[in-house]
């Protein structure tokens, strides 16, 4: 879900980053997606990898050698942060990705700098017009607060968030959330693209129907993030999913900044 949801929600992905994702896993169903040209996995330690084609080689570890693929293995902050740098590189924009995977860890220890406003900053500018961030969105049963932060300092730098949930038995609570951040577009929380028959045929748990239930939240959830949405106005309204709380006050596109409703620092 952390890649169908996002790459199906862009009309013809064609470059897509993966931070973290040293399983194989998320790589694995990239690799499913034939309209992706260049993949870039940034996994901080290669041991990961290693062990993972020792003993996932029939699971999760199918894809390592797919051409496509370059691997490096480096801090995927720092890593941004010298391909944002316009003094040192030429950041063309045809060599901005269209979608960037997230796949790490919890937000505490080696992966807490990819959990900071300035690393959001990073990944927009590392995006191009339509591009689109997936995260893993920790559990809203146990994180719902800093579910929330991280939704609003994520709605003061891109022009969409949405936050998608799932069913996964062997994770806390059983929900794996997934907040999704869009640059230059509404919504992510309706797909543009449909999978292939063979596509399909190798999925167990996605299909259109399943992209869109993803983004209906309990009301308790919902309640929690909607004042923190960016707002749209025109047609993009349609696209809005706001909370119905009887306050007037949403109906109007707010220029606050989000930021300062974010704890993270």
């Amino acid at each position: 879900m952390i890649t169908h949801l996002p790459l199906f929600a862009h009309h013809r992905p064609t470059n897509v980053l993966i931070v973290g994702g040293g399983d194989g896993g998320v790589l694995r169903e990239v690799c499913k997606h034939e309209c992706v040209e260049n993949i870039t996995m940034v996994e901080i330690d290669h041991k990961v990898i290693a062990v993972a084609k020792q003993f996932f080689s029939e699971s999760t570890a199918t894809s390592f050698e797919d051409e496509r693929l370059t691997i490096i293995h480096e801090d995927a902050a720092k890593f941004l942060q010298k391909r944002n740098d316009k003094n040192q590189n030429k950041y063309e924009e045809h060599k901005k990705y269209d979608v960037i995977l997230i796949d790490s860890s919890e937000p505490f220890g080696p992966a807490e700098s990819l959990f900071t406003p300035s690393f959001y900053d990073q990944i927009n500018e590392a995006l191009r017009d339509e591009g689109i961030l997936c995260a893993q969105g920790e559990c809203l049963w146990m994180q719902l607060d800093y579910i929330a932060d991280v939704f609003a300092c994520c709605g003061d730098i891109f022009d969409s968030v949405d936050y998608a949930t799932t069913m996964v038995p062997t994770y806390p609570c059983g929900q794996m959330g997934f907040l999704l951040a869009g640059k230059g577009r509404p919504t992510c929380r309706i797909p543009v693209r449909k999978p292939s028959r063979d596509m399909q045929n190798s999925m167990k748990w996605y299909n259109p129907n399943v992209h869109r239930a993803s983004f209906v939240l309990p009301h308790f959830v919902e309640k929690k993030l909607a004042p923190l949405r960016p707002r749209y106005s025109g047609e993009d309204r349609a696209y809005s999913n706001d909370y119905d709380d009887g306050n007037d006050d949403h109906d109007e596109f707010s220029e606050e900044c989000f930021l300062k409703q974010c704890s993270i620092s």
